[in-house]
């Protein structure tokens, strides 16, 4: 007995327990942990590098929660020390909606149709902006690169193109700044988004209908991008550094003819446009500079020199970063900086940006938070010879390097560049070196950009929160386009030099106020109410200049002939009032109603401000008693909206985008030597906004314990009002003036499925697909437009759109449909090229507009991604499929090389083995032909023949990554540790015959547009 006694002090003694508490997904630390002894009131959490301890008695046990984790329960037993880890929760991850204004909602109650998209899935991808890190990750959104070059520009389509001349940009707002998201550079392709390091982006949400995006009024007819960055968290202060570094190739080059088999082709060409052959081949000869006596084993003997691949490199990307993350409950703060490089996998084109971002929140006392968000950024862009967006220039590599005659040297012996201008260029139609023009012409911007904001939260009563914000949008664009007076395109004028300076101003405040109340336990209602000022200024100067003494000198002062100075000033001011009410009724139902009013410069006397209203609702089935605690059908909410929002991107981007309502007049004008003015615009004080009228019913759904969740989402979305440039008689002293005289509308339907397909211990498997299905149509022109004489009897506009390109527009069609002559193949008892007439006839001489029909549009039918992730211990596999269907688009760039000789360019083989050579061939190539006519006929190039399915799968993304187990990192002091490889755009699955279906078209098709690369990249990250 006494024994026993003695015993029970020893048995009642408390054992002190500790360890670390990670994440399932990718064995990170979780900090701010629940650790919990049952039954107890003693507990701890997780420090920053998610470590605990505490003292419990033996054979207790310890319960683990977190936000968005399963909550976990562990016996204790005797151990001292226990690590955990903790599943996520289905049905909680990801459960809050940021929708603007500093505001958040559970996604429960959320009523609108939206796609978040975290900042993990996009972090290391080696791209220049975020938006191109999006492509096939949400449902209704369409990302397309302009090119594949470094930090360019990207389009972002949100459920279709609802205007026809106006903007359909969606507005992104980054913390709270709403951004002036216009590129200005004239001489690189580039992206104001590029600004932020991906990596220092915690969610993107994105606002698709109008219950969702209308708090946002005039600029959110398009959608609205709603980016938050990371932000510190109260702890041990955190150091991360993150370092990756890899090669950026081309996809692919094109197999174009060599040497002999070009002088055949061209001869043949020549023959078979009747000249006769000994003549034929002299004249090929000539033109190579050869001797026009070479016999056939001295032309056998001539190289090939391959121009493309000099031309097309192997890129090098570098990303160096270091971040502190850190705080306590009264103020925490996030730090960053990083240097990114990356050059293209074309000769002299690439991309240099450093970055400083920070964040600090700051509690002032119990009812006042300050919260301040800067981001600053370098960027130095290179881009490429002729324009940023691509095009026919022939000193462009991206263009010409697959078209030159392969008999044509680089370089001389000495190793000096062969064909320059001094000594008579190069043979053929090029006639320059493009490899000397590449490397000696300096083409660059320097951009500077500041992005701030700062705003206090005040809480004077319970529920009630106001918060004043002002922001600052500053960016600084230098550019230069250095032409070499040793190049082609300034030899004459012994050089040229072209400058620019761009400063755009884009400055925002506003205040909101924002209330939230319980009554009666199952009755929620919330109010925000606010006011908003916007002023966006631009101001630019550019000169163009002449002969400089030697090409070192490469400033103005240096050259001796100016030949322009330009400059000026545009802007806009805009203010609004909004609010929107918000009403939940037992967790089951809600409703919520939107209201903005909105007044803006740009708009006519008679119609400057705009009225942006919206309703939704949602009922949460699965709370319902009859569906509640069922095992099958977990989750189950129907939403439905109904409103309107507009688009205030009006007049093209290159014109007189702020005043196409104002009567204007142009200075710069001369008479008779004094300075003058010149009515330059018919002023339309009626002008008013874009209207976009939006219908979106959708689903929400989850099964089995949620291992598979998802939406459906159909919507109507229709743009009013749309502006339009309408034809004035010569007499009136004008050509067009602006009106609202469009209509047009995309209907669509979205998938989005996630699933977690197997998770037994420590092996998971999870999927995530999104389909977007989408039809796109004009539904109203101009009154009074004469239909053509054709069976279509199509009512058409010619129009320039917001890029400045110029268009054709067709009611009832899709816009950037393709409108055209039907190729209908080759004659095989002639080889020549054949079309359709309107009847359906064959003819070699098709009629415009009588012959004319709609051949499919550059817009996509279905467009979507497939994303898979495969995690074993601290092992993962990510692996993402992007595919964009039914685009169909003229192929302007294998367009030269599928002349087949026509002209002195080199020929495609693909082209070339499918040639019509004798009559019976059965082919879709003709028989090439100098000139690339017939006689009585049109271009063989004519019509559909170059339109081509534009279709691709790609994998866009596939990542094997590791996290390193503590007791290693532990050795280097890391709380964390990750080594990474991963590669982009490694596969493609396409019918497109030219470098890559993935390009914007700017007025040129694919013309010298540089093609995205393939990326292989590896890196490791580190946590202290």
């Amino acid at each position: 007995m006494l024994t026993l006694l003695f015993c029970l002090p020893v048995l009642a003694q408390d054992i002190t327990v500790s360890g670390r508490v990670t994440s399932s997904d990718d064995g990170s630390a979780l900090p701010g942990v629940s650790v919990q002894v049952k039954g107890t009131t003693r507990g701890t959490t997780t420090d920053a590098s998610g470590n605990y301890r505490l003292s419990a008695p033996a054979n207790s046990r310890l319960v683990f929660s977190y936000i968005g984790f399963l909550s976990q329960e562990v016996a204790m037993g005797s151990r001292t020390s226990l690590n955990v880890q903790l599943q996520n929760n289905a049905q909680e991850l990801g459960e809050v909606v940021v929708t603007g204004y500093g505001g958040t909602i559970n996604r429960r109650e959320f009523t609108g149709a939206s796609s978040k998209v975290t900042g993990t899935a996009i972090q290391n991808l080696p791209v220049g902006s975020f938006d191109k890190a999006l492509a096939g990750r949400a449902a209704g959104v369409q990302i397309t690169s302009a090119n594949g070059v470094p930090g360019g520009a990207i389009q972002v389509r949100i459920r279709g193109i609802g205007s026809i001349s106006a903007g359909s940009d969606p507005l992104y707002v980054v913390d709270g700044v709403q951004l002036n998201s216009t590129n200005n550079s004239s001489f690189t392709s580039s992206n104001p988004l590029a600004f932020l390091n991906p990596n220092d982006i915690e969610s993107i949400e994105i606002l698709k209908d109008a219950a969702a995006a209308s708090i946002y009024g005039s600029q959110a007819a398009n959608g609205v991008v709603l980016v938050t960055t990371k932000r510190g968290k109260s702890g041990k202060t955190q150091v991360s550094l993150n370092y990756y570094t890899g090669v950026d190739e081309p996809i692919k080059r094109l197999d174009v003819l060599n040497t002999q088999e070009w002088i055949a082709l061209r001869t043949q060409a020549r023959i078979n446009a009747g000249q006769a052959a000994d003549v034929a081949r002299a004249t090929v000869l000539s033109t190579l500079r050869q001797p026009t006596t070479l016999t056939d084993a001295e032309v056998a003997a001539l190289p090939t020199y391959d121009w493309q691949k000099e031309a097309y490199r192997n890129g090098r990307t570098n990303n160096y970063e270091l971040s502190l993350n850190g705080g306590n409950e009264k103020t925490k703060f996030f730090v960053s900086g990083s240097y990114y490089t990356q050059s293209a996998n074309v000769i002299n084109v690439g991309f240099k940006r450093g970055t400083l971002n920070t964040t600090l929140t700051h509690a002032i006392n119990s009812k006042l938070t300050l919260e301040q968000t800067l981001k600053m950024s370098a960027i130095q862009a290179r881009g490429q010879q002729g324009s940023p967006n691509g095009g026919s220039f022939l000193g462009s590599s991206a263009f010409s390097s697959s078209l030159m005659l392969p008999s044509v040297p680089i370089y001389n012996p000495d190793g000096t560049f062969f064909g320059t201008p001094a000594l008579g260029g190069t043979p053929g139609i090029l006639n320059q070196n493009i490899i000397q023009v590449s490397t000696l012409n300096d083409i660059t911007s320097n951009i500077n950009q500041f992005v701030g904001g700062l705003s206090l939260n005040y809480k004077p009563i319970e529920g009630l929160n106001i918060r004043p914000f002002v922001s600052l949008d500053y960016r600084a664009i230098k550019g230069r386009y250095f032409t070499d007076p040793r190049t082609a395109d300034a030899f004459v004028v012994r050089g040229r030099l072209q400058d620019q300076f761009n400063q755009n101003i884009n400055f925002l405040t506003n205040i909101t106020a924002n209330y939230n109340k319980t009554f009666g336990g199952r009755h929620d209602v919330s109010a925000l109410l606010g006011a908003e000022y916007r002023s966006d200024r631009n101001e630019f100067t550019n000169s163009n200049i002449t002969n400089v003494p030697t090409p070192d000198f490469r400033y103005g002062s240096a050259a001796a002939l100016p030949q322009s100075i330009g400059g000026g000033w545009t802007g806009y001011s805009k203010a609004s009032v909004f609010g929107n009410v918000k009403y939940n009724y037992g967790r089951k139902y809600d409703v919520s109603v939107i209201a903005r009013l909105d007044g803006s410069s740009r708009f006519g006397a008679n119609n400057r401000f705009g009225f942006f209203p919206s309703v939704s609702g949602a009922w949460l089935v699965s709370e319902e008693d009859f569906l509640k605690g069922n095992r099958v059908l977990n989750e189950l909410k129907f939403r439905a909206s109904y409103g309107t929002t507009g688009n205030d991107q009006i007049g093209s981007l290159f014109g007189l985008a702020n005043f196409p309502s104002l009567g204007l007049v142009s200075a710069g004008f001369d008479y008779n030597g004094a300075a003058g003015f010149a009515p330059s615009q018919l002023g339309n004080p009626d002008l008013k906004w874009e209207t976009n009228v939006t219908t979106n019913l959708g689903m929400d759904f989850g099964f089995f314990g949620n291992r598979l969740t998802g939406s459906v989402d159909v919507f109507d979305r229709t743009s009013r009002d749309v502006l339009l440039g309408v034809n004035l008689p010569f007499t009136s002293g004008f050509t067009a003036i602006s009106r609202n005289s469009g209509s047009v509308q995309n209907r669509g339907l979205e998938i989005e499925l996630n699933t977690v397909n197997v998770q037994s211990g420590d092996f998971k498997w999870k999927s995530s697909f999104n389909i977007t299905f989408i039809r796109n149509k004009v539904v109203k022109l101009i009154d009074g437009i004469t239909p053509l004489a054709n069976p279509d009897s199509a009512i058409t506009i010619n129009y320039n759109d917001f890029y400045g390109v110029a268009r054709t527009a067709i009611q009832g069609r899709p816009l950037l449909a393709n409108y055209t002559t039907e190729y209908a193949g080759v004659n095989p008892a002639n080889g020549r090229p054949m079309f359709y007439d309107f009847a359906g006839n064959i003819t070699y001489t098709p009629v415009t507009p009588r012959d004319l029909r709609y051949l499919g549009s550059e817009q996509p039918l279905f467009y979507g991604g497939f994303q898979n992730s495969i995690s074993y211990k601290g092992l993962t596999l990510d692996a993402l499929f992007q595919y964009d269907y039914g685009r169909r688009s003229f192929n302007n760039q294998t367009s030269f090389l599928a002349e087949l000789a026509g002209r002195d360019f080199n020929a495609i083989r693909s082209v070339y083995d499918r040639r019509w050579q004798q009559p019976g061939d059965i082919t879709d190539v003709p028989r090439p032909i100098n000139g690339n006519a017939e006689t009585r006929g049109i271009s063989s190039l004519g019509g559909s023949r170059t339109l081509e399915d534009a279709s691709y799968l790609r994998l866009k993304q596939i990542t094997l990554s590791y996290d390193v187990p503590g007791t290693i990192g532990r050795k280097i002091a890391a709380s964390k540790a990750r080594v990474y490889v991963q590669a982009q755009n490694l596969l493609t699955w396409t019918n497109w015959t030219s470098y890559d279906p993935e390009f914007l078209n700017f007025g040129s098709g694919n013309s010298g547009v540089v093609p995205n690369s393939r990326s292989i990249t590896a890196g490791i990250n580190l946590t202290f």
